[in-house]
């Protein structure tokens, strides 16, 4: 299955090589190698794979992401015509059939896509330890690959971010800024760096404005042309009296501080981009102080909006409406999932991504998922939201769930993973928890009311044996990065196997109820989500049963 789901696809069969696939590249009209290099490495030109570059300028009409692929097979070699109007709809096909290469499955026939949504991105906007500057470019080609285009740079506690918005980075961090900066440049996905003065801009004050505008020009000779101001989780009253007298309220020092900034990012170049989050970021899009900020500053300016909550449930396309006909542009979702910090830091948010509007797209500038700081857990849900952003209205999420295992896990690994990741999907989009266990627990109760003790014991067994098998996995992989971000859920899940264990025992006459009780009492105690209320209810069943 071709992965995300393109929109049209013509295909007669299925090819795949039986050894290792190696490319072979044939130009035409002048085009660069540049691409093929970023997304293919250094290609071979005795190769069993011959790829085929042109441009038709026709598909530019549906978007300038849009691609046709054609695949042909003759003698155990394929042939791939790749078609797009521009470089940046070559990167998109180049990358699918990277995808299909990586996968070693490729449709013989025609393929035509294009994204559905314009703006499809991540931001590194949460609280709690940055990611390290080697995993950023790692992030920066996963979702490449996966189709998204955009990237948002503002770790809350990256100090030159928020804290020290007003210091220049030193030598050594900016050297890793640009690198990062032009990693996201030969990818074609445009990087936004976002600086956040609210907390201690004096906005009154001329001074301030200039070291904002100097740390501005620094990062612009980096290679950065797009930019972030970041007005949320800060007082929504002024402190400084100087800003009472001058402008009364925050929302009119904000609207002029936006202004300032937005017409000077245009004197470094016109082509220049801004995009600003209120302090007013949530709500039904009709908030006072939203509408009147949004209202007051330039049409050409994105703003960030979370949906209904800081954490929306749901973001549909009548709510995008309602936001568009008040504030006077579509807004650009800023969405606060999968990330996990602040009151929700005992979760780990591994499911898919749900109740997002399949037509979202037409009613929004874009959606940009905020992550979480455990690095590679956030890889699982971000390439399931890729492949909503990419066909919203074709999207699968336990499709896209088991696509996201198979490609980032080796097979040993992929079912103890489901397992454990079916008890981490307790988060604000209400997916249902636990629905593994669940299934089983269920049946076996049936089993146990309807007097079938032994099958109802069997089917929890069965359940038991899986898990367990599960945990030991972890614990033979115990020291790799993914693992170690989950120490936390895999020792909740460990002291569930062996609750599962004691409970098989005592329903067959062992006297191990006290160490049953003792036990559940531990799980209880630990403040880390794990499973649902069925495990609960069934242990409390367990132990009433005499």
């Amino acid at each position: 299955m071709i992965f995300p789901k393109p929109k049209h696809l013509s295909a007669k069969g299925y090819f795949s090589f039986a050894d290792e696939i190696r490319v072979s590249l044939s130009r035409c009209m002048g085009l660069s190698s540049a691409p093929v290099n970023t997304v293919f490495g250094e290609t071979v030109t005795d190769g069993n794979l011959l790829l085929c570059i042109f441009r038709e300028d026709s598909l530019g009409e549906i978007s300038d992401e849009a691609y046709r692929t054609e695949l042909c097979e003759k003698g155990g070699v394929l042939t791939v015509s790749l078609y797009s109007s521009s470089e940046k709809g070559l990167i998109r096909g180049l990358f699918a059939l990277r995808r299909m290469t990586l996968k070693n499955e490729f449709p013989i026939g025609e393929i035509t896509d294009y994204p559905s949504f314009s703006v499809r991105g991540y931001i590194e906007g949460f609280y709690g330890n940055p990611w390290k500057s080697e995993e950023r470019p790692e992030m920066l080609r996963l979702m490449a690959l996966f189709g998204e285009n955009t990237h948002y740079y503002a770790p809350k506690d990256d100090p030159y971010h928020r804290n020290k918005w007003r210091e220049l980075y030193p030598e050594n961090e900016a050297s890793q800024l640009k690198a990062l900066v032009d990693e996201a440049k030969s990818l074609f996905v445009d990087f936004y760096y976002c600086i956040a003065p609210g907390l201690s801009m004096k906005y009154s004050d001329d001074g301030e404005f200039e070291s904002l505008k100097a740390k501005t020009r620094q990062l612009y000779t980096l290679g950065i042309s797009r930019f972030g101001l970041l007005l949320d989780d800060i007082p929504s009253d002024l402190f400084y009296e100087e800003d009472k007298i001058k402008y009364g309220n925050a929302v009119n020092a904000h609207v002029e501080l936006v202004k300032k900034y937005r017409d000077f990012l245009k004197t470094l170049s016109p082509d220049v981009k801004l995009t600003v989050c209120p302090t007013s970021y949530r709500g039904k899009g009709t908030e006072p102080e939203l509408v009147e900020f949004a209202s007051a500053i330039p049409p050409d300016i994105d703003v960030f909006f979370t949906g209904s909550d800081i954490c929306s449930k749901e973001i549909t396309l009548s709510e995008a409406e309602i936001f568009n006909k008040n504030n006077f542009r579509k807004p650009l979702y800023w969405d606060n999932y999968p990330v996990n910090d602040a009151e929700m830091f005992m979760e780990m948010h591994l499911g898919p991504v749900i109740g997002r509007d399949p037509e979202l797209f037409k009613g929004s500038a874009g959606l940009i998922s905020n992550c979480m700081e455990y690095f590679g857990c956030n890889k699982f849900p971000l390439i399931t939201i890729a492949a909503y952003l990419w066909n919203s209205e074709d999207y699968d999420p336990e499709e896209s769930f088991l696509e996201a295992v198979n490609f980032l896990l080796p097979e040993e690994e992929r079912e103890a993973f489901i397992l454990l990741s079916d008890h981490c999907r307790t988060a604000c989009l209400h997916d249902e928890n636990s629905k593994i266990m669940g299934e089983y627990l269920s049946r076996a109760s049936v089993e146990f009311q309807t007097g079938n003790r032994d099958l109802a014991v069997n089917t929890v067994s069965v359940y038991t044996e899986r898990v367990e098998k599960a945990y030991e996995i972890f614990r033979q992989y115990s020291e790799k990065p993914l693992y170690k971000e989950l120490s936390r859920w895999i020792k909740k899940f460990g002291l569930m196997c062996e609750i599962m264990k004691l409970s098989l025992k005592y329903l067959e006459g062992a006297k191990v109820r006290e160490e049953l009780i003792e036990k559940m009492s531990d799980y209880n105690e630990s403040a880390t989500v794990l499973t649902s209320f069925c495990f609960r209810e069934y242990i409390e069943s367990v132990l009433g049963d005499d």
